[in-house]
């Protein structure tokens, strides 16, 4: 009798462990799905307003060329395309434009003189940071309609984010 006891209390233990980690899986699942849906939605009012405005002249996927430019020093063209998502003869096109508005500079790589390295141009820079200031001023607008504590809330969730992906990307030395 006691050895069937003990036997279902170790199945009561047991139920009760897995069926805490399905709920924590549950409520990790319902987390990861809620940051992707919001990122989604901020991703598209980014994007929403570089395109409306057409920021300092630059189109959406020559912006994301210079934050990662600025992000990946020494960049090639090879790894900018396959960050962006366009075709070496596409992101080609698309430097070209950049250089020739004197935002990005091609330099030769000291090690590897066959080897090209994109870098930003100090004008690059500074107009990175005015579509910057300009979308962060957009954003808070937005955000103006939450209350103070929303607004920590918010601001605290996206360090905790930050934290995690940014150490994801450090570790896979994948430029964000």
């Amino acid at each position: 009798m006691q050895l069937l006891q003990s036997t279902i209390n170790l199945i009561i233990i047991s139920a009760y462990k897995h069926a805490n980690q399905i709920f924590m899986e549950d409520a990790t699942r319902q987390c990861a799905r809620d940051v992707f849906e919001g990122v989604l939605q901020v991703m598209r009012f980014i994007r929403n307003q570089v395109r409306q405005r057409r920021t300092a002249g630059l189109s959406l996927p020559q912006f994301r060329t210079l934050i990662f430019l600025n992000r990946a020093k020494n960049s090639s063209l090879s790894a900018l395309a396959e960050h962006i998502g366009l075709s070496p003869s596409a992101m080609s096109r698309l430097v070209n434009g950049l250089v020739r508005d004197q935002l990005v500079d091609r330099q030769r790589v000291s090690t590897n003189r066959r080897q090209i390295a994109l870098i930003l141009t100090e004008e690059g820079k500074v107009t990175l940071e005015k579509v910057r200031s300009e979308i962060r001023l957009r954003l808070a607008d937005t955000l103006k309609n939450l209350p103070p504590a929303e607004q920590k809330k918010v601001q605290h969730s996206m360090k905790l984010l930050h934290g995690i992906f940014d150490n994801r990307e450090t570790a896979g030395n994948v430029p964000p």
